[in-house]
């Protein structure tokens, strides 16, 4: 099984071994790739803009590190864990990988093939379901705790994530869906 496949299951067995196996860098290319294609797919290659790509960048940059450091800042003060801001950091941004799932499906299905339905569910499932199963995973792989004690440290930064980065993220893609 590829380190991508491993990445896309909830298993906490998968994130304890990409504990050990990912970097920073492999993490920060998840997420600059993410908003990369989205950047893509909302400029396209003719009228790529520069300034606007360089913002979104920046705002998924700024999301990640933010999510990072609130659920490593939570587990911290509420379970009194060990875990390093790297781990969670570099667990965190691995987490991302539905995004670069939705960006995929928004080029494919929603440009190409059905239209904006198809791509609208797929971002709600990966808004509400995958992504913030994965980060549960990933802030359990990398603190040690259950999963149940997992959610209650992701849930507040998470959705602070979702209002702040997913409205910029949904307002350069709401012409496609």
């Amino acid at each position: 099984m590829t380190a991508v496949a491993r990445v896309l299951q909830i298993h906490e067995d998968r994130w304890r071994w990409l504990e050990y196996q990912a970097s920073v860098l492999g993490a920060t290319s998840v997420v600059l790739s993410s908003y990369l294609l989205f950047a893509f797919i909302r400029f396209g290659w003719p009228d790529f803009a520069l300034r606007p790509t360089v913002r979104l960048l920046l705002i998924g940059l700024y999301g990640w590190i933010g999510l990072a450091l609130a659920a490593w800042a939570i587990s911290r003060l509420m379970f009194s864990t060990t875990a390093s801001p790297r781990d969670m950091v570099r667990l965190t941004g691995h987490a991302h990988l539905p995004l670069l799932v939705v960006g995929v499906v928004i080029q494919v299905a929603a440009v190409m093939v059905a239209g904006g339905a198809v791509a609208f569910w797929v971002a709600l499932f990966v808004a509400t379901v995958w992504m913030p199963a994965l980060l549960v995973a990933a802030v359990a792989a990398a603190t040690g705790l259950a999963r149940r004690r997992a959610a209650l440290v992701v849930a507040g930064p998470y959705a602070l994530w979702a209002l702040v980065v997913g409205r910029h993220v949904w307002r350069l893609l709401e012409h496609l869906l």
